[in-house]
């Protein structure tokens, strides 16, 4: 029948699906998800045990110092007579001691000072490394009156309130230290934040102020001592710290707030005041003590050092006690029973010590856990729990003490004490209602109230400092109140934003913070969700290459989709924190077949193999993600100005445009390609778009990110997420980059392995840390929008080479010169490390030296060009200071010098591995590089580079023998030798730093290659790039376009190709056309900057010229000032016996005999260091310490995004698990299931209804035997092909489609994969009935479609006029595609 004619021939039907191992980019990812869930399942205990348990033992140090400081006339303190060999009878006391009190004194102070100290380092490191904005004297005069006004209520409280009273009631006072943030809170935060039930809440606030204030009546009015009667006064002042957080936007306020905040840090200002705050503190301290000033500084040491403390004997006999004594130190002195006893010589060292590194723990753990997201469980809770917590055991240990004064000997010395609330458990419930202690809690609660907003966070992950807390570090006197209160309510960004119109034009304050509140009004929601446009270029990739690309956009588009069904069904409309829009344009060069004998019409030129590689390949990569055949619908031809587009309509039913560029209508290359999106898609897209406000078009910029791409690029989704959270949690940031990994296969890949791991480990980690990063490689970084529409930026990008060292500069490395404007325009760039791509690597010698010919006159050149305009962009960009730039230069002259320190390193090492002279070991050395020098001045480059890989493979051998003498040599003069000790200590490094990347650790497998090369790399390379300056060239893909195999066939002399709208390939495919506007902008836009460049024969020559002589004058300094440095210190090596100094570790002594004078002699040898040879040491070693100190930074930077980006899943039961929860969980966990649900069954998965082949199985185990099983398994497949040509297959091209065909279906879910609590279950499918009603209900809702059949087509109308239209609609196919397909 024809039926069965139609079906495949079961001879072809065998099939060869997609393996499921994971390669590349998806490596291992599961296995690191697995430990990246456990290491932050600990990471949630330790945190919470740490900033508990810390905050609790900072509180009852600090109250223990401060009781310690009381005076003559405070209780004296009961010491255990059980360790003094006293008579019986009576009590031993402790008199206060005057020393004693001033080391205490001394210990607050030191202990108010240490986070004072580490404000005014990091305010002293920003101002030195980056560039902060100064602030105006008044804004510096309301931050010193309102800190000043802390500090001297903390000094008042430390220092006159908690002596006077018991430690109890001390800790309790933590509780009292909000209420200017209580008042604030209630008359500007309530109504502002809690609208929807603003009777409860008012009402709440109200008692939490009450509550607060009660603590300032009650006890002053129980006391006769003047002490606690004002204590009011340090309540309220110390309060004062915390007023700018509890603010916000009051007319009363209005003023102050916007010229406090007119600056978006304070580290100027803190380099100021942190040293004041410590010299007012200190004086308060001295001044209130009441001791002589002058005792404080001239009883210093004594203080500290071990003393007499006087104790005091009430009842017992003296005359007894000295018998008893007999030779003890402790003499009783009659006729008075006093003794002495010598005080604990580290007692107040250990208390100031544990205090300070407790309170800095505290704060360090507690901001670590907001920038991972676990502010609830492991920030919120233990500072809310600390204050109970701290009065309990305060408590605890106090009455303990009172009750037994040995109970504590071996935690406290004998002679200090805790001042107890009662002598013993009796007299303490008495004494707590007679000083009314059961209104403590209050007090605790209405702290708990002020403070709600720790409980409910809001910043993004990984968020700055600035952006978590209001003040840069923390009190280390009351860390877990500081904490709270110092926690921003509102969102740095948001509240920057609110105020960052004009300040400089003379306003009223009130109307100004009303004006930039309504004008914030007009933007939308939808213009901050994060717009991506993917910008690929592409000029010859082979179909592998393209492959792994396409395979890496078909997997973006799968997860945007995912996210964009999570939020239409499961979410209500809201988008996960995620969320992203998404877009892929790609930019191919030279797509077009020119050539008169193969075009026909230049109107309708024929596309090249490349551009039909890439329209064969989609669905091949489409094939390798989902493991099915998807049949993509035939991409939308259009002609364009510039040549032509294919739009594809990805089975997401995202956009992937290729912009096909003809060389004779619009100028090629890779720079022009990204000046021809740069200005499409933010010019034209989001500029030309009148309806767009000024203020929602600087919005929209801020949020749209270009993802810069190669056509080989090889990565995953969350790798690009990573990056949109460094530019969401970075407002200045305008580039970020990720890990790059070279693919490849030989040995020149493995060198590229180290390297580039050696490079992002060490190099770009540092400039990460101590300022930014100079390039962002474009085959994968992300540009936000506005940093490229800065001046200068993109306008300058488009400008013309017109000088040969522009041509260096800009086009050999445009990836460069394009950061080098961004930084010069003020903004960052910064390296993701997190965030991993894969790239192809050259894998011959001569495509690598030619890639590093374009890269490393290009790299100098940019960063020459920062170096000379230094000032100007120091000044501009926040993240660079002029330290950096000294580190950069520093690097330079290391770069420069380069070829000569490694010469003279060949020199040294042949001396050491083959005992030749100096002299032959120079010769050896200088006549090859002397050879390849004029090789690369009079030989064409093919042979530079014969010669090149020939030399190179000797130094190789000459690496290999050299390695092997230096081991020798370090097991001959020991590892402590100067080149023993350097060399290890540069292994040890790059081990530690590859044991800091465990997933990269491979790679130090690759660094004996790297060894090896080194004198090609450092040495041959350079110069080879110096004296090719001239050719400006790619140098790389440089393979010819492929053509036809008949062309060449006689009588074919003209063979004419199909023009590209009538290829074979895309006869299929609808012919489209863009708006009128759009072809006005292409016109415009290639008349104004992309017009192909038409030059001369005379300009070509000139242009030639102009680079030969810049390639000799270049080459001619290079040479010079090597030779120059080579000479100097060669000269120096020869003089080496009086230029030397005795390196003074590890030296040899000597034992020898004269027999003829019958003398011993015995002298000692140090081994000899050249003053070369030492600033050799210092010049790397310093650099060398740099990179690997901020590789650690960087590292811990990295943790904490990787663990901000993993949520733990595995905790979904108990019977704790309410409705809120199960909302919460389905949120967090929607995305997962609409991956679940669109993504297509892989060949031969099974329907969830059909068992068949298990029940097969199951009957094969339970009657056959172990061969009869092997044999059932292998016919599995005989089965499933025969099924597969029988049954009717599902169309999977729309991951839309099967989406709302399984979740409006009727058939149940299975969701046993995803680890969901029952309730979130039950709520999923009662979210899944309801929309199911809606769908049915509703007038064009969703239908239900059979499996196997398409969605009915409903035909769309599309205005290029539409009013209502984001930047991202504004190009929504254009109406292109008139089906859902």
């Amino acid at each position: 029948s024809r039926k069965c004619r139609d079906k495949p021939s079961l001879w072809d039907s065998f099939q060869d699906p997609p393996s499921k191992n994971k390669s590349g980019s998806d490596v291992d990812w599961k296995k690191l998800q697995f430990f990246l869930k456990l290491f932050k399942l600990c990471v949630y205990l330790l945190v919470f045990a740490v900033v508990l348990a810390t905050s609790v033992l900072a509180q009852l140090l600090y109250l223990y110092m401060a009781g310690n400081t009381g005076g003559g006339e405070g209780p004296r303190v009961q010491v255990c007579r059980k360790y003094l060999l006293l008579p019986s009878g009576g009590e031993v006391v402790a008199a206060r001691n005057k020393l004693d009190q001033i080391a205490w004194v001394w210990a607050l102070i030191f202990a108010f000072a240490a986070p004072e100290l580490l404000t005014f380092l990091r305010s002293l490191r920003i101002c030195l490394f980056k560039r902060e904005q100064r602030p105006s004297g008044l804004e510096v005069g309301l931050v010193t009156l309102f800190e000043l006004l802390h500090v001297v209520g903390l000094a008042l409280l430390t220092f006159t309130v908690l002596p006077a009273l018991d430690v109890t009631r001390g800790a309790m006072l933590g509780c009292c230290v909000c209420f200017v943030p209580a008042l604030l809170n209630l008359l500007t935060g309530t109504r502002l934040h809690w609208k929807s039930v603003d009777s409860l809440v008012l009402g709440l606030s109200i008692l939490a102020l009450v509550a607060q204030g009660s603590a300032f009546l009650l006890w002053p009015s129980m006391s006769e001592r003047l002490e606690v009667q004002l204590l009011t006064i340090p309540l309220l002042l110390v309060s004062f710290r915390w007023w700018e957080n509890f603010a916000n936007t009051h007319e009363a306020l209005a003023y102050i707030i916007r010229t406090i905040r007119c600056t978006r840090s304070r580290y100027h200002t803190y380099l100021y005041l942190a040293p004041l705050k410590v010299v007012v503190f200190a004086g308060m301290g001295f001044l209130l003590h009441g001791q002589d000033f002058v005792e404080y500084f001239s009883r210093f040491l004594d203080a500290w050092r071990p003393h007499l403390i006087t104790l005091v004997q009430i009842g017992g006999d003296s005359v007894a006690l000295n018998s008893t004594l007999g030779n003890s130190s402790i003499r009783a002195q009659p006729p008075r029973t006093q003794f002495t006893m010598q005080s604990s010589p580290h007692a107040v060292v250990y208390a100031l010590a544990v205090q300070v590194v407790a309170a800095y723990l505290c704060h360090v753990f507690g901001k670590f856990a907001c920038k991972i997201k676990i502010q609830v469980f492991s920030y919120a809770l233990p500072l809310s729990l600390a204050g109970p917590t701290a009065v309990c055991v305060v408590t605890y240990l106090a009455q303990l003490r009172a009750a037994d004064p040995c109970s504590l000997h071996g935690l406290l010395p004998d002679y200090l004490g805790l001042q107890a609330l009662a002598g013993n458990a009796e007299e303490l419930g008495q004494r707590c209602l007679d000083l009314a202690l059961w209104l403590w809690p209050l007090w605790w609660l209405g702290q708990v109230w002020t403070c709600l907003h720790i409980w409910q966070p809001h910043n993004d992950k990984n968020a700055q400092t600035e952006k978590l807390f209001v003040c840069p570090w923390y009190c280390g006197l009351l860390v877990d109140q500081c904490s709270m209160m110092n926690r921003r309510i509102v969102d740095w960004s948001e509240e920057y934003l609110a105020i960052k119109s004009d300040l400089t034009a003379p306003r009223d304050p009130v109307v100004a913070l009303a004006a930039d509140i309504n004008a914030s009004r007009d933007i939308l929601e939808e213009d901050k969700v994060p717009q991506l446009i993917v910008c690929a270029t592409m000029w010859h990739e082979t179909e592998d290459e393209m492959m792994e690309f396409l395979k890496s956009i078909v997997r973006l588009d799968e997860d945007q989709c995912a996210r964009r069904m999570a939020k239409t069904h499961l979410n209500g409309g809201k988008p996960d924190d995620e969320y992203y829009e998404l877009e892929t344009n790609i930019f191919f060069d030279d797509a077009f077949v020119l050539d008169p004998r193969q075009c026909q019409n230049k109107r309708n030129p024929p596309v090249n193999e490349y551009v039909k590689t890439l329209t064969r390949t989609i669905d091949k990569a489409a094939f390798e993600v989902y493991g099915v055949n998807i049949r993509l619908k035939p991409p939308l031809k259009i002609e364009t100005p510039y040549g032509g587009r294919l739009v594809w309509t990805l089975p997401g039913r995202t956009k992937m445009v290729a912009h096909l560029k003809n060389k004779d209508k619009i100028r090629h290359k890779k720079r022009w390609s990204q000046v021809m999106y740069m200005y499409y898609l933010l010019g034209y897209r989001i500029m030309e778009t009148e309806q767009l406000s000024p203020r929602r078009k600087a919005v929209i910029a801020e949020n749209t990110f270009i993802l810069a791409l190669d056509g080989d690029i090889d990565f995953q989704p969350r790798a690009v997420q990573l990056l949109i959270d460094r530019m969401k949690a970075v407002d200045e940031l305008g580039a970020a980059c990720g890990r790059i990994h070279p693919v490849g296969r030989g040995p020149m890949v493995w060198y590229q392995r180290f390297e580039y791991a050696i490079g992002h480990w060490l190099q770009k980690a540092t400039e990460h840390v101590i300022g930014c990063v100079l390039c962002s490689p474009g085959c994968f970084s992300l540009f936000r929008a506005s940093a490229l529409m800065e001046n200068s930026v993109m306008k300058r990008y488009t400008m013309v080479s017109s000088e040969a060292m522009k041509m260096v500069q800009y086009d050999q490395g445009e990836d460069r010169w394009l950061c080098t404007l961004i930084l010069k325009a003020g903004s960052r760039v910064e390296y993701c490390a997190a965030s991993d791509a894969y790239t192809h690597a050259p894998e011959s010698f001569n495509e690598f030296y030619n890639q590093r010919r374009r890269w490393v006159p290009s790299t100098i050149a940019n960063i020459f060009d920062i170096l000379a305009d230094a000032d100007t962009v120091v000044k501009k960009n926040n993240s660079i200071s002029t330290m950096y730039i000294w580190y950069q230069g520093m690097l330079m002259i290391g770069t420069v010098l380069g070829p000569g320190t490694i010469f003279l390193m060949m020199v040294g090492a042949l001396v050491a591995v083959f005992t030749i002279d100096i002299w032959t070991a120079f010769l050896w050395n200088v006549f090859p590089i002397l050879f390849f020098i004029l090789a690369c001045v009079y030989l064409k480059q093919k042979f530079q580079l014969l010669i090149a890989f020939v030399v190179s493979s000797l130094y190789c051998l000459v690496m290999m023998a050299v390695l092997i003498g230096i081991t020798v040599q370090i097991m001959e003069d020991g590892p402590l030798a100067p080149a023993s000790l350097f060399f290890l200590l540069v292994a040890v490094q790059i081990t530690i730093a590859g044991l800091m990347h465990p997933q990269e650790f491979w790679a130090l497998l690759c660094g004996v290659i790297y060894y090896i090369t080194i004198p090609s790399m450092y040495m041959l390379l350079m110069i080879f790039s110096v004296f090719n300056m001239n050719d400006v060239s790619w140098g790389t893909r440089e393979a010819p376009v492929l053509k036809d195999d008949d062309k060449d066939e006689p009588g074919n002399e003209e063979h004419h190709l199909p023009g590209w709208l009538n290829d074979p390939l895309l006869i299929d495919s609808e012919l489209g056309e863009i708006p009128l506007a759009e072809q006005r902008f292409w016109k415009d836009m290639i008349k104004q900057y992309l017009k192909p460049l038409e030059l001369s024969r005379e300009q070509k020559q000139a242009m030639a010229d102009g680079l030969k002589e810049l390639r000799n004058m270049i080459a001619f300094a290079f040479v010079m000032v090597n030779a120059i440095f080579v000479l100097i210190v060669f000269l120096l090596q020869l003089k080496k016996e009086f230029l030397h100094l005795k390196w003074p570790i590890d030296p040899t002594d000597f034992v020898s005999f004269d027999r003829d004078n019958l003398t011993v002699g015995i002298y000692r040898q140090y081994k000899e260091l050249d003053p070369i040879g030492l600033c050799f040491v210092i010049f790397f070693g310093l650099i060398l310490i740099i990179q690997f100190i901020a590789m650690f930074f960087h590292r811990f930077a990295t943790m904490c995004q990787l663990l901000a980006t993993t949520r733990v899943d595995w905790f979904r039961s108990g019977g704790q698990f309410t409705d809120e929860d199960a909302a919460h969980e389905l949120k967090g966990s929607a995305v997962n299931i609409a991956r679940k649900l669109q993504r297509p069954k892989r060949l031969f998965d099974e329907d969830e209804e059909e068992h068949h082949y298990d029940e097969l199985m199951l009957e094969a185990s339970r009657s056959g035997s172990g061969e009869h099983r092997e044999s059932m398994v292998r016919r599995q497949t005989i089965f499933r092909l025969h099924e597969s040509r029988n049954k009717q297959h599902s169309d999977y091209s729309n991951l839309v489609f099967n989406f709302e065909r399984r979740f409006f279906g009727d058939d149940d879910l299975n969701l046993q994969n995803l680890a969901l609590n029952r309730k979130s279950v039950k709520l999923f499918q009662k979210r899944r009935s309801e929309a199911k009603v809606n769908a049915a209900t509703t007038p064009g809702g969703t239908p239900t479609p059979k499996a196997g059949k398409r969605p009915p087509l409903v035909p769309k109308k599309v205005s290029f006029n539409a009013v209502n239209r984001n930047s991202m609609q504004i190009y929504d196919n254009g109406g292109y595609e008139h089906t859902e397909f």
